[in-house]
């Protein structure tokens, strides 16, 4: 499994300081928005973790809940070859009706050059992984990546077996450009390939970008 950050800090800590670097507002669509995850949110993530479905798909072993640390880097693991070492920032994915944290967006491994990043995402709720959830979810990072970060590429990396993630980004725009060979090892010492996909901002303009419905909420 790739190595978490060197310098890790406590959750506590990384949660005050992705507060105070990001103060954009909330990205908001029809049926979810995008908020700076909080501590009661990474309780409730760590709680979900043990879905067989979430270690298989997503290659950890599950948390229990003195493991805030270790879920954050878990989610700002960098699995891309181009990644730098930027801070990562990391949402909280939220129900816009009943403001129910369900799963997690990190934009992470920015550049120098602030071109590019790795994007990381999970619906950790089991009841919100169909409805189009994750796809809402998308658009909207794309939406800050882009647009509120200036990016010009993210990527991501997702196992070949995860067709339903792979559909939801493809309809979101990402096209699969490599394969990293035995890049993720798991618990059980398996060593798995995963799909390097992305998107680039000028095609999620035109293809994606300009049919999205978002709005900024103060």
């Amino acid at each position: 499994m790739p190595s978490f950050r060197k310098n890790q800090i406590d959750a506590k800590s990384h949660l005050r300081r992705n507060q105070m670097k990001n103060k954009d507002p909330k990205r908001m669509n029809d049926n979810v928005y995008l908020a700076l995850i909080e501590e009661s949110h990474l309780i409730n993530y760590i709680n979900l973790s043990h879905d067989p479905e979430l270690i298989d798909t997503m290659g950890w072993r599950p948390f229990e809940i003195d493991e805030q640390d270790r879920f954050l880097s878990a989610a700002e693991v960098l699995t891309l070859p181009y990644c730098g070492d930027g801070q990562p920032i990391t949402f909280s994915l939220i129900t816009v009706k009943g403001d129910f944290p369900i799963g997690y967006v990190t934009l992470k491994g920015m550049n120098d050059d602030n071109t590019s990043a790795e994007l990381g995402i999970a619906i950790m709720d089991s009841d919100y992984r169909c409805g189009g959830y994750g796809s809402e979810a998308l658009t909207l990072a794309a939406d800050y990546a882009f647009n509120g970060l200036q990016l010009l590429v993210i990527g991501l990396s997702v196992f070949p077996s995860n067709a339903r993630a792979i559909r939801a980004f493809e309809k979101a725009g990402f096209k699969t450009v490599d394969v990293l060979e035995s890049a993720w090892t798991m618990q059980d010492g398996e060593q798995r390939d995963m799909l390097l996909m992305e998107l680039k901002k000028d095609d999620w303009i035109t293809e994606v970008g300009g049919k999205a419905d978002i709005e900024e909420a103060y």
